[in-house]
């Protein structure tokens, strides 16, 4: 099934002109897809955002035969249904809320040895090294093992470090990700940080986040409902 709706009449950005948004609902084979596209231009442009723009159609005037509910009771279902064969959970992880924790942002802290532990790890390295060349039974200290096994970079999640072996990550670069980065839960290996949802296994079914797509059934009352909504009054040059 495909349908075709005008939701709503949108100011174009950066000026005062307005434009008719339109979206195209679809919904085969249990999947549920919908795009819009502010201001189709028979060139294939547009005069504002197209794709996954429901915030920006949220924001416009009700269209012909439209309410204001109605506009934001389909932004509703468009957020939550789009794609609902691809969910990073299994049924269970949504029923504990999963979803809305993977969401959640945390702070990854990085750090690198300093460069006084680098040297001392270096020195017991090469004290090692020294007595192989040489065909010896080397002994190290507990310091020297201390230092040969400080890893050169580390990640702290949700709060520093407080070592005094390491120091903020330098930018080596641009675009390198330096000292902090903000990321959120689902992106987070489980077996980095109890912090991480990413292959977090599932208490019921063992089922680790984001392994693999899920769907999830879509109620029929909103199928009815989107497919029940007006005819536009025009007709796109494409959406």
């Amino acid at each position: 099934m495909k349908k075709v709706i005008n939701p709503a009449i949108c100011q174009i950005a950066g000026s005062t002109r307005t434009a008719r948004a339109y979206a195209c609902i679809k919904y085969e084979n249990g999947k549920l897809s919908i795009s819009g596209v502010i201001g189709p231009l028979s060139n294939g442009n547009c005069r504002g955002s197209c794709g996954q723009c429901s915030e920006e159609i949220a924001a416009g005037t009700p269209a012909e035969g439209w309410t204001a509910e109605m506009l934001e009771k389909f932004i509703a279902i468009w957020d939550r249904w789009h794609l609902n064969d691809m969910r990073a959970t299994c049924e269970h992880q949504r029923d504990l809320g999963w979803e809305n924790e993977a969401s959640q942002e945390i702070t990854v802290y990085r750090y690198q040895l300093t460069s006084e532990a680098s040297d001392q790890k270096k020195q017991a390295e090469n004290a090692a090294l020294k007595a192989l060349r040489k065909g010896e039974t080397f002994t190290p200290s507990k310091e020297q093992v201390m230092f040969a096994t400080l890893p050169y970079t580390v990640e702290s999640y949700g709060e520093e470090l407080d070592s005094p072996y390491y120091e903020p990550k330098k930018q080596l670069y641009a675009g390198d990700r330096g000292a902090t980065e903000i990321k959120t839960r689902g992106f987070v290996n489980y077996d980095d940080t109890p912090l991480g949802i990413l292959c977090k296994p599932c208490p019921v079914c063992g089922y680790k986040y984001g392994t693999s797509w899920h769907r999830e059934e879509v109620p029929q009352e909103v199928i009815d409902w989107l497919f029940s909504l007006p005819v536009p009054t025009t007709d796109p040059a494409w959406v």
